[in-house]
């Protein structure tokens, strides 16, 4: 078996909390900077040599700064979701296994390299993967990140056995769903 582990997102989703803190400061302070960084009024200017008149384009700067705020508002929406779900997965992790994350990835401390740890970092990992696809299905357009495309499956059989559990899952969740398979 082939085991993809991706750190890097791990360490994202412990940093979810300030991005997210973040994305809110810059939602309340981007509308401010949008109106004091510019006038709404035509103006004068010399530019190569001549002079010429310039002006606020609502436009295209209307549309711009709208698209802007509805980008950031879904952004923020995102990363609430994938919080709220990743704190639910920590608050049902025995303590022990969350002490070990918490110390390797929020507070930045060497721990050792354990059987423990990665077992956890695992299940962490497949938990984020979750979450990750459930946020693609969640919000339309949101795209999944390349890591997932790239992960591997966990498979710990192989491909014939694979071939067979699937055709038995995939009947078995056609029978739940009242289809008839043929």
């Amino acid at each position: 078996m082939v085991w993809v582990l991706n750190v890097d997102m791990i360490e994202y989703y412990f940093a979810l909390s300030h991005k997210l803190a973040a994305s809110r400061r810059r939602r309340i302070i981007y509308p401010e900077k949008f109106y004091n960084e510019q006038t709404m009024h035509s103006y004068y200017t010399y530019i190569e040599g001549h002079w010429t008149v310039k002006g606020f384009r609502q436009d295209v700067q209307g549309i711009n700064f709208l698209d802007a705020m509805l980008a950031l508002d879904r952004y923020i929406e995102i990363l609430e979701f994938k919080l709220k779900h990743f704190r639910l997965f920590l608050r049902e992790l025995p303590m022990k296994d969350k002490k070990i994350l918490i110390r390797k990835y929020r507070s930045k401390r060497e721990v050792p390299d354990s059987e423990s740890l990665k077992a956890v970092e695992r299940l962490c990992f497949s938990e984020i993967q979750e979450i990750e696809e459930a946020v693609s299905y969640r919000f339309t357009y949101y795209e999944l990140p390349d890591y997932l495309m790239e992960a591997a499956e966990l498979l710990d059989c192989a491909e014939d056995g694979f071939t067979e559990s699937f055709s038995e899952n995939f009947t078995a969740m056609l029978q739940t769903l009242g289809v008839e398979s043929k």
